[in-house]
């Protein structure tokens, strides 16, 4: 059903800039050509619905880690997605304005004394005057057509892949002092599918590996949304590496393909997968605690018991909790949970900030929408991520963050 509305949706979306398409054509074409126009793109509009529809053919059955496929498939059909979402809403936009500015003009037509009448344009200058009208309108769609199809191919090709490496250094106190220099990589939302295939995996754990993190935390949506993703992920997993081990939860996604079968695949490379529940670690003669939520989704989706994951800990034992919902801080800082790590919100992915400015609807969605946040002496980290959702486009940089553990008050670093 899920899928079904958003198929009707998208397909609403096309049908009105078709019809645009449709209204344009023949004031930009030679009237000889409109019908030739018109049907290169219907053809157009088929072979990409097609391209777009594959995608979900090889994400069931796999094969969409092959690079033809991820280059005559996968990518394609995922920026034409993109494409028409960012034209409808640009449309949508100059829609809604120009119904404002109808609305205003009627209302000053109330009060201004009626105009003479238009005089008549002589044959010769109208015809001019339709010849360059229809070249600026043909150069003026095909210039908008253009730019809207370059700004999701460039986004993709320009930041998706370009992994930002955070280095926070986080004044804990209270921290026991064999813990003192203590580091810990976080990566989060891998997402393996068909945007993340397992070469860019492996890249991003060695990418991980090269930091040479005493611990490795993973914190949700390992796989994107079917079991075929997971085999991927598996492999890509043997080569991640930490003295002190890796540890793991689950998010939404992972749930949404088969998490038993996730979680064993991670368990299956040492992985420690914290389900409800937490480990006493053993550091230089020091002992902390590192628990973890399954995923916290609503009703019958929600999975998480954070009661149960801290059940039986000594309150005054340093503690890290994992989560992949940043939402679970509320309940972890109550508890007294020194550092809460999270991911799911991607950061917003498409987000911009323009002069400071946060051009980014997550910070609508979400309290903590990305970053690191101190509340009660209690920190939380909301990575952003390494994979991608809907469309392989990322305006916010992926990133793998490194903490290093220091003793002294709580602040946010400058």
């Amino acid at each position: 059903m899920f899928f079904a509305a958003v198929l009707s949706v998208f397909g609403l979306m096309q049908w009105r800039l078709y019809r645009l398409f449709r209204a344009w054509t023949p004031q930009a074409a030679h009237p000889e050509r409109v019908s030739l126009w018109l049907g290169w793109g219907k053809a157009v509009l088929i072979a990409a619905n097609l391209l777009f529809l594959l995608r979900f053919f090889f994400s069931e059955l796999g094969g969409y880690d092959s690079p033809l496929v991820q280059g005559l498939v996968i990518y394609p059909g995922a920026i034409f997605f993109a494409a028409v979402v960012l034209a409808f809403l640009i449309v949508s936009v100059r829609d809604l304005a120009m119904l404002a500015w109808t609305g205003a003009g009627a209302v000053a037509r109330w009060f201004r004394p009626s105009s003479p009448g238009r005089q008549a344009v002589p044959a010769k200058a109208a015809t001019e005057f339709d010849a360059d009208r229809r070249r600026f309108l043909k150069v003026a769609g095909v210039a908008t057509a253009g730019s809207i199809g370059a700004v999701p191919v460039i986004s993709a090709a320009a930041t998706a892949r370009d992994y930002e490496i955070n280095r926070i250094t986080l004044s804990l106190p209270g921290l026991p002092s064999g813990l003192n220099g203590l580091t810990l990589a976080q990566i989060s939302d891998i997402h393996s599918g068909m945007f993340m295939t397992e070469r860019n995996m492996r890249e991003i754990f060695e990418r991980a590996n090269s930091l040479h993190p005493d611990l490795v935390v993973l914190t949700g949506d390992q796989v994107d949304n079917a079991n075929s993703q997971i085999e991927p992920l598996h492999r890509a997993l043997e080569m991640l590496r930490a003295e002190l081990g890796v540890y793991a939860v689950l998010g939404n996604h992972d749930h949404y393909a088969t998490a038993p079968r996730v979680a064993a695949a991670l368990q299956d490379r040492g992985i420690n997968v914290l389900s409800n529940e937490h480990r006493i670690l053993r550091i230089n003669g020091e002992s902390m605690a590192i628990a973890g939520v399954d995923d916290e989704g609503k009703g019958d989706r929600n999975f998480a018991d954070l009661p149960g994951a801290l059940a039986g800990l000594d309150p005054q034992l340093f503690s890290v909790l994992l989560t992949h919902r940043p939402d679970v801080f509320r309940q972890s800082r109550r508890a007294g949970v020194d550092l809460t790590l999270a991911g799911h919100t991607h950061g917003g992915q498409v987000g911009i900030q323009i002069y400071g400015i946060n051009l980014n609807p997550v910070y609508l969605v979400h309290e903590y929408a990305r970053g690191l946040y101190l509340e009660q002496d209690r920190y939380l980290y909301v990575n952003v991520g390494v994979g991608m959702v809907g469309v392989p486009i990322r305006l916010v940089r992926p990133e793998i963050s490194i903490f290093t553990f220091a003793s002294g008050p709580a602040v946010l670093p400058a």
